[in-house]
């Protein structure tokens, strides 16, 4: 860390836009009005009763992707003439992340009953809680043992579970294994990469081997993927799971590696481009520009990726996020649980779909088809060799050292201001101290001002 030299400029506060004006998760009215529109036109009608025929139909909201779509199917199958799940398609190509979340959440507040069974980021959960079915009348302990328990833990709000786990997630490095077997002692840097390399030895290869050229992308745009990139570099916890007390973000590790961050940027070891790009972006960037470190996550090796060019996807390879010199890699969880609506007319066949899907069967269709990581213990334990096997071993010992986001019912504001407040700093916008300030003091207001609902 020593390696970049600290100009952290003293600058004074500006004068900035209000919160209501700035921040990104405030919609524009031509937005709302799309998605109420959306609503209407794309939301089954009707009460979702018994219908005459005899079927309980099960409405299903998430990004519909090929393994979703192969897990209906085969329950459809399996329990056809009884029941049937109905797909609700919300894909990321028309809705971000926060769009999705107020789509879902006008549903149910609505008390409406065009949602039964609806997928959540594990950081909404708090969230959706005053609209969801406690679970636990339905999943006995002997299934919750089963699954694995970072993202189980996810499912709990004051000890009452109101989500199953429909996939996992854990930040992951990527390296181009080529670029550095082809340097002196290549296998032995490849080795330390593997067990986790350290930011000190990435900034020490660069200035022998890569002098003045990108190093390593993150992902920096203003949105919940640099908070866990933030949070990764961190190190740290952004809440105290005893307390559940957030992180002063005016604390001095949080100001001196905030700085290394902003750093990265300064000195070209992050490409300035990496501020405007999401996961998708810079895995083809890195690749397209030969830089050879990239933050992502095990999602990386699925077709949609591959398509960009399957010769240099072949030449990544997974490892844990770097750490500082006397510290240990901490990578964030990703993830998306499953909920039940309070209101489904359908409780008991909906509950059928999600064990279903969170059984091994489904979860083995989810990794084979999209290369989501699954939540039975079971596949992480396995007995069998090869590469699949190896590569789930090594993301288990990655989920051993994984932190949590704040489970917090006022987190995605939060998650808003802060990510705001640090694009500001990488992009050169405002100084680093002045910066965590600013996000320090708005999010005491957020906290304040109590939940959202």
């Amino acid at each position: 860390m020593d390696n970049f030299q600290d100009q952290e400029d003293h600058q004074k506060r500006p004068r900035l836009k209000t919160l209501s004006t700035s921040l990104p998760f405030l919609f524009s009215i031509g937005a709302l009005i799309f998605l109420i529109s959306f609503l209407i036109s794309s939301f089954p009608l009707g009460t979702n009763p018994l219908n005459t025929d005899g079927i309980e139909r099960v409405y299903f909201a998430d990004n519909i992707g090929v393994g979703h779509a192969e897990i209906i199917r085969q329950f459809n199958e399996l329990h056809e003439g009884e029941i049937e799940v109905i797909a609700i398609d919300l894909p990321f190509s028309k809705f971000n992340t926060n769009q999705r979340k107020e789509l879902i959440a006008r549903n149910l507040r609505s008390r409406s009953s065009r949602i039964d069974v609806f997928s959540v980021d594990l950081i909404w959960v708090p969230r959706f809680t005053k609209w969801a079915e406690p679970l636990a009348p339905y999943f006995a302990p002997q299934l919750l043992k089963k699954l694995v328990p970072q993202p189980l833990k996810t499912c709990y709000v004051n000890d009452i579970l109101y989500a199953i786990p429909l996939y996992t997630d854990i930040g992951a490095l990527y390296y181009r294994k080529d670029m550095i077997m082809a340097l002196p002692d290549g296998a032995e840097i490849v080795e330390r990469i593997r067990h986790s390399i350290s930011w000190e030895e990435m900034l020490e290869l660069r200035a022998l081997y890569f002098p003045g050229k990108p190093m390593f992308v993150p992902q920096a745009v203003a949105y919940e993927g640099l908070i866990c990139n933030f949070n990764e570099i961190l190190g740290l916890s952004l809440q105290n799971e005893m307390t559940g007390k957030l992180l002063d973000l005016r604390d001095s590790v949080v100001v001196e590696r905030t700085r290394f961050m902003r750093e990265m940027f300064r000195t070209n070891f992050a490409p300035h481009e990496a501020l405007a790009m999401t996961e998708d972006d810079c895995i083809r960037f890195a690749l397209a520009n030969d830089i050879p470190f990239v933050r992502g996550w095990p999602t990386v090796n699925n077709e949609g990726y591959q398509r960009f060019d399957p010769e240099l996807f072949k030449k990544l390879e997974i490892a844990p996020v770097p750490h500082f010199q006397g510290g240990k890699s901490t990578p964030v969880f990703g993830g998306w649980n499953m909920m039940l609506s309070k209101h489904s007319p359908v409780k008991d066949a909906s509950i059928e779909f999600m064990k279903f899907a969170a059984s091994k069967e489904g979860q083995e269709i989810f990794y084979e088809s999209e290369g989501l990581l699954p939540i039975q213990r079971e596949f992480y334990s396995r007995l069998e060799s090869g590469p699949r096997q190896e590569r789930l071993q090594l993301i288990q010992k990655m989920m051993q050292k994984g932190l949590h986001r704040p489970m917090l019912d006022q987190y995605t504001l939060i998650s808003d201001i802060l990510s705001t407040r640090l694009h500001q700093i990488l992009s050169g916008e405002i100084g680093v101290e002045a910066g965590l300030t600013i996000a320090q003091e708005e999010i005491e207001e957020v906290l304040e001002r109590g939940s959202p609902f």
